[in-house]
């Protein structure tokens, strides 16, 4: 483990900590609300979580319960792809972390040319049954996609375990093309669901570096000169029970009694996430200029 900063990187103050249920501490901003483990792991400890084995979770065994995952996350991006496209209609959409890809199909039905990129090597490998060279392994740097800039990047679920969320922007900001935007969703720390739950907030895991609220999601990206286009908290995802009751027991966590038993039910359910649409500096000019006049 490498100790976290040990200010507030939004806005300087000095955290409280608290413990939460799993035995992380967390250091928690009484300013602007952003929170942070008080430990971070190692590059390869970090590394290692995202292994051949850290899709187990979703608990796919078998093509049926494949096709009723790949159904359940396609209901749950669908909306996300609509309030994109109100900004951004079309064009190359790279989804970082894209997991198995299930999003690309989406955002290719939208009308989007479809990249996607993911540390997981197992997962990209499955990946590319369906996206080919469309897919790659790595991170962001000028081995994936090379010469190719994008109108959209969807970071879905991502932002949250980036131990450097600066280095991280400055990335997307060198790969959007001019106009392009970043789409992303993440747990919200100030929200219902977050106060529901409190420190056993299934939010705070392993992990999870950083865990942003609103106010300090905006603050961040102001100062560096990002434009809040959209921010939409209350974010719900859709779930099938049995998906549910796998993922809480995967995590060591107890479902609710009888959960399983309901099976492929879907539930649309909050999930105390929020979901933003924001531009770098250099892309607002002429998202002004032309896209808005086009």
């Amino acid at each position: 483990m490498t100790q976290s900063p040990p200010r507030c990187i939004v806005c300087g103050a000095q955290p409280t900590e608290v413990t939460v249920a799993g035995g992380w501490v967390l250091r928690r901003c009484g300013d602007c609300g952003l929170a942070w483990r008080r430990e971070f792991p190692e590059a390869a400890a970090l590394a290692a979580l995202y292994g051949d084995d850290y899709f187990e979770r979703w608990g796919i065994d078998s093509p049926a319960t494949r096709a009723e995952i790949r159904a359940m996350k396609e209901a749950t991006y669908r909306p996300f792809l609509q309030q994109i496209r109100r900004h951004q209609p079309g064009g190359r959409l790279l989804d970082l972390g894209c997991a198995l890809g299930f999003l690309l199909s989406v955002a290719r039905d939208a009308g989007f040319d479809a990249y996607g990129l993911d540390l997981n090597q197992s997962a990209i490998a499955d990946a590319r049954h369906e996206h080919g060279e469309r897919v790659h392994a790595g991170l962001l740097d000028d081995a994936a996609f090379p010469g190719i800039r994008f109108d959209v990047v969807t970071l879905i679920d991502v932002l949250e375990h980036v131990p450097d969320p600066g280095t991280l922007l400055d990335a997307l900001a060198a790969r959007l093309a001019p106009g392009g935007l970043v789409a992303a969703v993440l747990p919200d720390a100030g929200s219902a669901v977050a106060r529901l739950f409190g420190t056993r907030w299934p939010h705070y895991n392993a992990e999870h570096l950083f865990t942003w609220s609103a106010a300090s999601l905006r603050r961040y990206l102001a100062e560096r000169g990002w434009r809040v286009r959209s921010l939409r908290r209350g974010v719900r995802k859709t779930f099938t029970a049995r998906y549910l009751d796998h993922y809480a027991r995967h995590l060591g966590r107890t479902p609710p009694p009888g959960l399983g038993l309901l099976g492929g039910l879907r539930l649309r359910i909050p999930t105390g996430e929020m979901f933003v649409i924001a531009q770098p500096p250099e892309a607002q000019v002429v998202y002004g200029s032309k896209r808005t006049t086009s």
